[in-house]
């Protein structure tokens, strides 16, 4: 420890002045604080959890005696990536820089805005939070935020009212979710345009009912000339992108996701985005700094593509069901419940999947980055069926969005999707995850059925129509969804 503490203080008092070329991140990279492995057994995960510990405790007294030095360390040249790091390289310094205090000597903030806001301004957000990790901690890392930890969108800086408020989502098997999105989004689109080539080509109209992985996004028409009439679509946009993220499906990859939360959060502006945005969400200042704070480069692209690998490779929620028979007996009639009440029409339980390669495109001329879910992103994994050998992703959601009724009905549209709907939410890690909804305003799993409505109307009714015993087994199985046991948590 002594030995590495020396290098490290080496590698510091060399440290990179303005101007200097950042310090390697290979040192940093040493640190086990974020590794996708999980042991067998609880006297190795806690011994490695006091490993963990005493790195951590390490990297602190060297900003304590280089300040920003994590920071620097964490910032890659991206053709590096490709090269001399690889994915638990990119997971480790993802996570550190997920659970990062940002500064402002980093680019923390703008000058055009609070020094932190609980109510956002318009596209430019708050800043509201320092990390990542600090809103995204209930059930371990990249976890669900308690109902304290709520967003306050698109409002006028002063007052609740005028925002819309979110609760912030778990990220863990984000990964998969994209991955599975991408598929659903391939094949609708396939069969859009073999529909119209169809059209085209017998000059007849063709009525066309979109369905991919078991789920019906509606009705296309489409003419003898190929022009597509759209408005018997349900639940996706015009363009059959399938958005996994956020809570009304408005995000369809996870790099889009981070540069987001980064610059809307904690004023902390991706190279990419300063370069590509409208002032109104990055600022009116120069091109090279737009939220006029004095730092260029604030997030560079390849610190966005660690934190980007960092959520997609988190692990895979379980199903861990009850231990004691009696409450063997009510999960299993909870399952059934929960296909009959019709719960499982909108979420529904899993959602196939061929390829397992997550790719991060790369961008101007930066080459892409890929790895395989299957094999290499965090423990524990998703395992291909015994008997079939077929992959099945259990979300427990559609992917598609639902009229979920006035009791959920926002002030306003958002984005373009109306106040009143709603991505199904995925259920996988559910119990983890508390409080509910989009706006975490309900506590418990029953209170958040209790509220639906819309398109779940017939089933929240039948739910409430149930005496207290004939509820308990849908509450028991719903609770045994939830996230595998890990003690090495930062």
């Amino acid at each position: 420890m002594r030995r590495g503490l020396l290098a490290l203080s080496m590698l510091a008092a060399c440290g990179a002045e303005e101007g200097e070329q950042a310090a390697e991140p290979s040192e940093a990279r040493e640190f086990p604080i974020f590794v996708t492995e999980r042991r067998g057994s609880a006297v190795e995960q806690g011994l490695e959890a006091l490993a963990q510990d005493a790195w951590r405790r390490e990297l602190r007294f060297m900003d304590a005696l280089d300040p920003g030095y994590a920071f620097r360390v964490n910032r890659p040249r991206y053709d590096e990536l490709g090269t001399r790091f690889g994915p638990q390289a990119w997971f480790t310094m993802g996570g550190q820089l997920f659970t990062m205090a940002f500064t402002e000597a980093m680019g923390f903030g703008g000058d055009d805005l609070p020094a932190m806001s609980r109510f956002h301004f318009g596209e430019r957000g708050g800043p509201d939070s320092r990390r990542c990790s600090a809103c995204h901690w209930r059930g371990g890392p990249a976890g669900a935020g308690d109902a304290a930890d709520n967003a306050f969108f698109r409002g006028d800086g002063r007052t609740e009212a005028s925002a819309l408020v979110r609760n912030p989502p778990a990220l863990f098997g984000a990964g998969w979710k994209q991955r599975v999105a991408q598929e659903m989004t391939a094949n609708l689109q396939q069969l859009r345009d073999d529909a119209v080539d169809f059209a085209r080509s017998r000059g007849e109209e063709v009525r066309l009912q979109l369905q991919t992985h078991g789920v019906d996004f509606g009705l296309l028409v489409i003419a003898p000339d190929g022009s597509v009439d759209e408005a018997g679509l349900e639940g996706i946009d015009p363009d059959l992108v399938v958005k996994p993220f956020g809570w009304k499906g408005t995000f369809t990859d996870l790099r889009d996701v981070v540069e987001d939360a980064a610059n809307v959060h904690h004023g902390m502006q991706s190279t990419w985005l300063a370069a590509n945005e409208d002032a109104a969400r990055v600022g009116e200042g120069p091109p090279e700094d737009p939220d006029g704070d004095g730092v260029e480069d604030e997030l560079s692209d390849a610190q966005v593509a660690v934190m980007t690998m960092f959520v997609a490779m988190q692990d895979v929620p379980v199903d861990v069901p009850p231990l004691e028979s009696d409450l063997v007996l009510l999960y299993s009639r909870g399952r059934n419940d929960f296909e009959a009440l019709g719960c499982a029409q909108c979420h529904t339980p899993s959602l196939p999947i061929e390829d397992t390669e997550y790719t991060l495109p790369g961008r101007e001329g930066d080459p892409d980055l890929s790895f395989d879910l299957l094999t290499v992103a965090a423990e524990p994994r998703l395992e291909p069926d015994t008997l079939t050998g077929e992959l099945a992703v259990p979300l427990y959601s559609d992917l598609k969005r639902h009229a979920m009724g006035e009791a959920l009905a926002e002030s306003r549209d958002d984005a373009d999707v109306l106040a009143d709907q709603f991505i199904t939410p995925p259920l996988w890690g559910i119990a983890r995850t508390r409080p509910y909804l989009h706006d975490g305003r309900a506590p418990t799993l029953e209170d958040a059925i209790l509220l639906h409505g819309g398109e779940a109307q017939a089933s929240r009714d039948a739910f409430a129509a149930m005496g207290e015993p004939e509820r308990a087994p849908l509450r028991v199985f719903l609770t045994s969804l939830t996230r595998g046991e890990r003690l090495t948590t930062p």
